[in-house]
């Protein structure tokens, strides 16, 4: 683990677009650079370019599909040195981020995705380039089809190569997914379906449904119920290199435990699956107990979720309702105390990374679980803000 100190240099940042470093020109018109980093989301990157005499409209209007407005006319192509169809969309975007005078850290790899411009009163105009991740590619348009008996971990894997991604799924899921699949071969279960959903929100769905989580690097989509890591990477120190932070403790919405109640309607037999923290011992507790049992009361004290009337279709359910239950008590046990919070600009801030945050006395100093990350560099400097949350179960 690393403590972070305050930088003594400058901020730096380079840009490729399919592979060559800006040019000089359009490097020079750069006013800001802003990317977006988080959890089952494409991450997003904005670059924005002073605009003077509306020279990169001018440049590159033809391949853009944008309008002028009235009285602006075309100049002739290749006067400010640029290539033409440099700024065309789905071009390769690549960005690393840090200071000068040390090796600048890959953050993104995606596409050109979207321009806006920007005609002010009085003031420059400006073009913003935005790029998303490949992870975007799932997002485009819907699809309603079924796949049969196929293990989720080959759907998942169909999805990838659909959308021109290599797949990395966990073992673990491969096994489980695999399980089921043969579990509902034998005691005739329905296979996933995609219901109108976008490949991204199918995604989730299966990611879901094994409480793992998805993302992508480079041309790799990963679905894993394994973070990377959980020891924190580095420390920040209030004052230092934590300019600020702003925790949130909630109890709306939490509970101790998570119920389902599962219904065998061919015998009849109903019981109830509990997934429970033990605040006291710090400990996770699982229950199964018939109807007329849990009827009599829960297994722990505290506030409880119960799902009711889950019919069982075969021994498969129950494993992936299991999934669910653990998934949803972990959702709401880490979402007790978030926060968020400022530093100096740092390319290691990232959305899944574990961070110490000290200097903020007993209740708050401590390690937790970055969910979102936005870092900027422009006239004000180098700054990452971030989004945390304490994790109770990881």
């Amino acid at each position: 683990m690393t403590v972070a100190l305050s930088p003594r240099y400058a901020p730096d940042y380079a840009i490729t677009i399919n592979g060559s470093p800006l040019p000089a020109p359009l490097r020079a018109a750069v006013s800001s650079v802003r990317y977006q980093d988080g959890r089952q989301a494409a991450d997003r990157v904005e670059v924005g370019l002073a605009n003077p005499d509306l020279r990169w409209l001018r440049e590159h209007v033809r391949g853009l599909g944008f309008s002028l407005p009235t009285g602006v006319r075309i100049g002739p192509v290749g006067v400010t040195g640029v290539p033409p169809g440099l700024l065309d969309l789905d071009n390769a975007v690549n960005l690393s981020l840090g200071y000068a005078g040390s090796q600048l850290e890959p953050v993104f790899e995606g596409d050109l995705t979207g321009l806006s411009m920007s005609f002010p009163n009085g003031g420059m105009p400006s073009v913003t380039l935005i790029a998303h991740d490949h992870l975007h590619r799932l997002a485009q348009g819907s699809a309603a089809r079924g796949f049969g008996l196929l293990p989720d971990f080959l759907v998942a894997s169909i999805l990838a190569a659909e959308n021109l991604l290599l797949p990395s799924i966990d073992p673990t899921i491969i096994g489980a997914s695999t399980a089921i699949a043969a579990v509902n071969f034998v005691f005739g279960g329905s296979g996933r379906k995609q219901r109108g959903q976008s490949d991204l929100q199918f995604l989730a769905e299966i990611a879901n449904s094994y409480d793992a989580d998805f993302w992508v690097e480079g041309n790799v989509l990963y679905l894993s119920r394994f973070l990377k890591e959980y020891t924190p990477r580095m420390s920040l120190a209030w004052g230092q290199s934590l300019l600020d932070f702003a925790p949130r403790i909630s109890t709306v919405g939490q509970v101790a435990g998570v119920s389902m109640k599962f219904t065998l309607r061919e015998i009849p037999l109903d019981f109830l699956v509990t997934v429970f923290w033990d605040f006291d011992r710090e400990t996770l507790g699982v229950s199964v107990l018939p109807g007329v049992a849990a009827a009599a009361g829960l297994p722990f004290s505290g506030p409880a979720l119960t799902v009711i009337d889950q019919p069982i279709a075969s021994p498969a359910d129950i494993t992936t309702s299991a999934l669910r239950i653990y998934s949803d008590l972990r959702r709401r046990l880490n979402s007790r105390l978030t926060g968020s919070a400022s530093a100096i600009g740092d390319p290691a801030i990232r959305a899944g990374a574990v961070i110490r945050l000290e200097g903020l006395g007993p209740d708050f100093s401590g390690d937790y679980r970055v969910t979102a990350a936005t870092h900027t560099i422009d006239t004000g400097g180098y700054r990452t803000n971030f989004e945390v949350c304490k994790e109770i179960l990881p």
